[in-house]
């Protein structure tokens, strides 16, 4: 994520925090927000994206920008620079046993709003990985995270949508530190699988697929924490495909 857009998606939380632009639990329309807050439409658009992929907003067509729950969004920016990167491992072990299954239950129940918003994020990683450049790691990060958000809202069960909410929040920092260092030369093939895994993920879902979808998951999942050990970001023993533990994570 670009300074400009991080600059913006605090400034907005800090005013709906602050009960400013939000009158029963209504925002005002895309274009009077853009206005209000002196940007342009296309940039607020991708903050209110963010926002929403992390259950923070609800966009009705044709009906605007509403509050998911006001409760649960102060408490989220009250809680949103304190989580410790140590419980990144302890993150990634709770993935390995929800992810696969979510991915599958995705593949059963997903519309046609949920592809194209996973279409959508699969075109922005490929257009990322193509350009390069310094702030590749912390947008690759970002949308990396709308698309596995987004899997999970198209499972239909909205707890489990919440509960991984709050996991990929914990977790952001450190996937974009991983992404920052896969980036230098030495393993520079690493966003390469990376974008590879993610496509065969929004294909295994765009088809139907279950069995595809599961086993997609389990293989970006097992390449992730390789480079996380790698990286010395997490402990071997949260890695349970290399521990023989994966019964957790095949059923």
């Amino acid at each position: 994520m670009n300074p400009t857009r991080k600059e913006l998606i605090q400034r907005l939380t800090n005013f709906i925090a602050r009960g400013e632009f939000v009158k029963d639990g209504k925002l005002p329309s895309e274009r009077e927000l853009a206005s209000l807050m002196g940007t342009s439409r296309p940039l607020l658009r991708e903050a209110l994206i963010s926002l929403e992929a992390l259950g923070y907003l609800d966009i009705r067509d044709r009906q605007g920008i509403f509050l998911a729950g006001e409760t649960q969004f102060l408490k989220a920016v009250d809680q949103a620079h304190i989580w410790p990167m140590d419980i990144l491992a302890q993150v990634m072990e709770i993935r390995q046993i929800m992810d696969p299954g979510a991915t599958a239950l995705a593949a059963l129940r997903r519309n046609d709003g949920d592809m194209e918003k996973l279409n959508e994020c699969l075109a922005m990683l490929e257009k990322i990985h193509s350009a390069g450049g310094p702030d590749a790691a912390d947008q690759g990060a970002y949308w990396n995270t709308v698309l596995h958000s987004t899997i999970f809202k198209a499972t239909g069960n909205t707890l489990l949508a919440r509960l991984y909410e709050s996991l990929l929040e914990m977790s952001e920092r450190g996937i974009s530190v991983m992404r920052s260092d896969a980036l230098d030369s030495r393993a520079a093939d690493r966003t390469t699988q990376a974008l590879e895994q993610h496509r065969r993920l929004v294909a295994a879902i765009r088809n139907r697929d279950m069995k595809r979808a599961r086993e997609a998951s389990k293989e970006h999942l097992r390449a992730s924490i390789k480079s996380m050990v790698e990286l010395s970001q997490v402990t071997p023993l949260s890695d349970f495909f290399s521990q023989r533990i994966e019964t957790l994570v095949s059923n």
